[in-house]
């Protein structure tokens, strides 16, 4: 007798245990098999990664005698017209050096020899050039396609200060600040980022300047963006080719997972977890998007379409990743 007294007593714990494990484990379980995360806020940017081909409006200056050269004028320096940049004493018999003779060979009749070592036009003197200055021009550049482009390297740009000159030995180059161009390839599908004369940041690994778009086009399968600007950057007249970011827009703010955005009843919003563990829409209003995440009003926002204020998402909301 005492057995069938004892199985129903099992049975009611059994049942007691099966209603916890529906009522509180059941939920978390799921709960924690739903994708979420935590709304913080952050800094947005849409940019797109490339190199950037700088093109500038310059000349290369040979010596026309060998000796020893003495500098009065420092690189980066903005010159005018009729400035001496240095001077050659002494005499030599050396030749020049076979470092130079792809550079010379790409300049060929571009370069201008000179012998009181004066520029015939004002701008900003360098010691570098790397022989592309006459091939690669303000009025040529949209001849260029991204083939020809792409083989350009900063390897070729050389360093012209040194001690001793020889004869035909390029010593200096002048280079136009007022106005400089930077011309980019990009996907093609983000082509759309870029109208005439927008502004766009162009962030180098060591600083950035403002530019407007020149012209943005479709080249070879890839999107072609031209940049002009007339920001001092100290080595502009040093690189032929930059690693760039242009950045076309940004803001800080709420960060949101452009997966977690879904639509009801014509409005976007996302999926908040509440304190009973469900999740319910919030409406969004959508600052700016890079395609992966956006970055979005916080708190509240006005609707134009709907003459309309609406409670929107939060810092620290639960947001549910990807909404079904």
């Amino acid at each position: 007798m005492s057995k069938f007294r004892k199985k129903p007593i099992l049975i009611f714990v059994i049942a007691l245990i099966a209603l916890y494990i529906i009522i509180y484990i059941i939920p978390k379980v799921t709960g924690a098999l739903v994708s979420s995360y935590t709304v913080e806020y952050g800094e947005l940017k849409v940019a797109d990664e490339t190199q950037g081909y700088l093109v500038r409006d310059e000349q290369v200056y040979v010596s026309a005698a060998s000796g020893k050269a003495n500098r009065y004028i420092k690189g980066g320096t903005l010159v005018r017209a009729g400035t001496t940049v240095m001077e050659v004493t002494g005499s030599s018999e050396s030749e020049v050096s076979a470092k130079y003779t792809d550079m010379l060979t790409r300049l060929g009749g571009d370069a201008v020899s000179t012998s009181d070592f004066s520029v015939a036009k004002g701008g900003v003197i360098s010691y570098y050039a790397d022989g592309y200055e006459g091939k690669i021009r303000p009025d040529n550049m949209e001849n260029g396609t991204y083939e020809y482009f792409s083989k350009l390297s900063q390897d070729n740009v050389l360093d012209l200060a040194r001690n001793s000159i020889a004869k035909g030995e390029p010593v200096f180059k002048v280079a136009d600040r007022t106005k400089w161009y930077i011309v980019c390839f990009i996907d093609k599908k983000n082509l759309g980022r870029y109208t005439k004369d927008q502004e766009v940041t162009v962030e180098f690994e060591d600083d950035f300047v403002r530019a407007k778009v020149y012209k943005a086009d479709e080249q070879d399968g890839k999107g072609r963006v031209i940049l002009v600007t007339d920001y001092y950057y100290e080595k502009f007249a040093r690189m032929r080719v930059a690693d760039i970011s242009l950045v076309t827009d940004s803001g800080k703010g709420l960060i949101i997972e452009n997966s977690s955005i879904t639509e009801e009843k014509g409005m976007q919003g996302v999926y908040v977890k509440n304190k009973t563990n469900d999740y319910y829409f919030v409406p969004i209003k959508v600052i700016v998007s890079d395609g992966e995440k956006s970055l979005v009003k916080d708190t509240y926002f006005y609707d134009k379409e709907t003459d309309k204020t609406y409670d929107t998402i939060e810092i620290y909301d639960v947001v549910l990743k990807e909404p079904k």
